[in-house]
């Protein structure tokens, strides 16, 4: 039974120790030439008789037969197949070709995040977990995690420190131990959120950093839909309906509601369906809706005046234990700009005008027509009122036709004038040619000689 136990124990000394390796490289390798890898420099020779390489890493020297692999304390290397390559004529050197895989041995963490809840409503919280594992058969120091719950609320933290809504942990891990660090966190804002955090650590060799896993969680759009449906034509003395339909849109979970709806003072309830629990201008209801169920509104109005208040919207609900409240306001009021009146006759040109205006607060537009002695127009603003006294100083100007006839007239005249004053130049063209000749006639009767 003694030898039994040694055995055993020296079993367990002897066997070589857990670790997690990388591959670093894997190709071809010429012999007796240096190769750089992942920052070190090997070196390989080959023996044909032995079928054996000899190996230099940056951690020491390894025999590896072709075909097999050999580790040390860092490095895993493995020698694939070995070819001939060729011979060196001068040094008659022979060089192979190798098929080598070289693997990194380091201390290396699993990570695993996990929420109890991947689904939540807005307010609703959950319990998520974040373990860090350490695998290998050695301490893994100077390990830093970095978890960012951001866009949740994050209620609390532990076994890590919480800094806002980051959980931080610095530690190291013995062989085979887990760290686990726990957060309770709020959904706020509806949308899909994938969660993850930065690790680094010492693994034997060198500083190593990665990301841990990634966490999805998903958050719900609020589960009472509402949408309503008011009439275009919402003329004060004319009915109007305005309707309203509540829906439950969650898979498995009822909904409590109350309905508050506040109705504006210068409008009234004709009829209402179903009917409300009312009090003054307020409607009251109370409703559970199934999952998918829905219910619809229905309000037959009558605007009394014209006004500015709306119709006020409140619905208080309860699912799976959360409160939320959804509110709203309607203006049945829609103030539109006013066409302008057409009118038919020709637009005449208005000439200034005086105005006095008094408890003016602010500048106005004013448009009259043509009239014909002074007016005054007095109109509301709010609690005050606006005098506006208009003096009519223009007088009325000629109508388009009369326009033209005048202007056909003035053709008239000045075509009669230029032909009376083309006429005397002719005349007195013809009159000027004629005293000429007389004159040239003349004179050449004198000149002539005379005979005596």
């Amino acid at each position: 039974m003694k030898n039994l136990t040694i055995f055993f124990s020296l079993l367990m000394l002897l066997s070589p120790l857990v670790f997690a390796e990388t591959e670093i490289y894997s190709g071809k390798i010429i012999t007796d030439t240096d190769k750089v890898i992942d920052g070190g420099t090997f070196r390989f020779t080959y023996d044909e008789s032995s079928e054996k390489a000899f190996v230099q890493t940056p951690a020491g020297g390894l025999i590896v037969e072709n075909g097999a692999c050999k580790p040390n304390n860092i490095f895993r290397v493995c020698i694939n197949s070995a070819n001939f390559s060729y011979k060196n004529v001068t040094t008659y050197v022979y060089y192979y070709e190798l098929d080598a895989t070289i693997y990194k041995l380091t201390g290396s963490l699993s990570t695993s995040s996990k929420s109890m809840l991947s689904t939540l409503l807005q307010g609703e919280s959950t319990e998520l977990t974040i373990t860090i594992t350490n695998p290998t058969d050695f301490e893994i120091t100077s390990i830093s995690l970095d978890y960012d719950l951001a866009p949740f609320f994050v209620k609390e933290s532990k076994g890590c420190e919480l800094n806002n809504k980051q959980v931080l942990w610095k530690g190291s891990l013995q062989s085979k131990y887990d760290k686990t660090c726990t957060a309770t966190i709020l959904a706020e804002k509806e949308g899909k959120y994938t969660l993850s955090g930065n690790l680094s650590y010492f693994n034997g060799f060198d500083t190593e950093k990665k990301a841990t896993d990634n966490l999805e969680i998903t958050v719900l759009p609020k589960q009472l839909k509402i949408s309503q449906f008011i009439d275009n034509n919402t003329e004060a003395g004319k009915p109007f309906y305005f309707n309203i339909s509540l829906q439950n849109i969650h898979s498995s979970e009822d909904i409590d509601a109350l309905s508050i709806i506040t109705l504006p003072s210068h409008a009234s309830l004709i009829k209402d369906k179903p009917e409300f629990e009312k009090s003054a201008r307020v409607l009251k209801d109370s409703l559970t809706l199934k999952p998918g169920a829905s219910l619809n509104y229905s309000l037959y109005m009558e605007k009394l005046s014209e006004g500015t208040e709306p119709v006020n919207l409140r619905f208080e609900y309860t699912i799976k234990g959360i409160n939320d409240v959804i509110e709203n306001s309607t203006f049945i009021d829609i103030i539109a700009v006013q066409p302008a009146n057409k009118s038919e006759k020709p637009k005449i040109e208005e000439k200034k005008y005086n105005e006095t205006v008094t408890n003016l607060t602010a500048t106005q537009n004013i448009s009259s027509q043509t009239i014909s002695e002074n007016k005054t127009e007095v109109k509301p603003e709010g609690n005050k009122t606006t005098e506006v006294v208009v003096m009519d100083l223009q007088e009325p100007k000629p109508s388009n036709k009369m326009i033209l006839f005048l202007i056909i007239s003035a053709l008239a005249v000045f075509t009669a004038i230029m032909f009376v004053v083309l006429r005397i130049r002719k005349r007195k063209k013809a009159s000027e040619d004629l005293k000429g000749k007389i004159i040239k006639d003349v004179e050449d009767e004198l000149n002539k000689p005379k005979t005596f």
